[in-house]
């Protein structure tokens, strides 16, 4: 049970916000439930405090507790409905609950609410037009991040290939994933989604090229020496895909029952 007695509280809303700031530095320290407790002290001396709400959802998502999240979330959007964060984190913690279609009205109301900075908030409901099936949304906003902020592009450039690659347009998801590895070299998964859009067009050496540098890059990469293995058997080369297949189930062991 957390103790509050160091404080002394008198039921101001000075105390609120003692129990606010105590909340943050635990929070900082990843001090979840102590963090919670905190703010749950100030909501109590100040049911009208918008960002203690907020704050105490962002505490309530970092440790895994995103249906008491959205609850917060949503208190603090009815206490300031103006507050762009306040729909950012709620449309965040949709999106890992796997409800899409809310993060995608959250995250749509950000971009009405914040025209500057159009390149975050886009890329955040792509992310979720993408894991909802949405591909050509998906696209459309990832499009957007990359004009925007072409610099760090590197991710829009991958989710843009993997929305190509959902809706079969092979040439278009290789080119992206090119672009991606142009920028961020160092990325397995990157890799491995360009074989599998080469896999996919039939190209299948240059499917297992990039397969290769995937597990080159990751030596426990499972799902690499998967669909390497496929693409081995593709070629007619049964000895390195019985080899590659049987490595991805001893690391992956559902791999194996495919």
């Amino acid at each position: 049970m957390v103790e509050f007695n160091e404080l002394e509280p008198t039921g101001d809303l000075g105390d609120a916000a003692a129990y606010r700031d105590r909340g943050r530095d635990h929070l900082s320290k990843e001090e979840y439930e102590l963090a919670i407790a905190d703010f749950s002290q100030a909501i109590i001396l100040n049911p009208s405090d918008a960002i203690a709400y907020w704050i105490r959802g962002s505490a309530y998502l970092d440790n895994g507790e995103s249906e008491l999240a959205i609850a917060d979330f949503s208190q603090a959007i009815d206490l300031d409905p103006q507050d762009v964060e306040f729909y950012y984190y709620r449309g965040s913690a949709y999106l890992e609950n796997g409800e899409y279609d809310l993060a995608i009205a959250d995250f749509s109301q950000v971009i009405a609410l914040n025209p500057g900075n159009l390149a975050a908030n886009y890329y955040s409901r792509g992310d979720a037009y993408l894991s909802n099936g949405d591909y050509d949304l998906a696209i459309a906003d990832f499009s957007q991040v990359i004009a925007l902020d072409l610099l760090n592009a590197d991710d829009a450039y991958y989710y843009r290939g993997d929305a190509y690659l959902s809706n079969g347009d092979y040439d278009l998801a290789i080119a992206d994933f090119s672009q991606s590895i142009d920028l961020d070299p160092g990325n397995p998964g990157t890799y491995s989604n360009r074989g599998t859009a080469y896999s996919d067009k039939g190209q299948y050496d240059l499917a297992i090229a990039d397969y290769s540098q995937a597990i080159s890059l990751d030596p426990g990469y499972a799902v690499a020496y998967y669909f390497r293995g496929l693409a081995y058997q593709a070629v007619g080369n049964e000895t390195l895909a019985t080899v590659d297949l049987r490595r991805a189930a001893e690391l992956n062991p559902e791999l194996g029952n495919r």
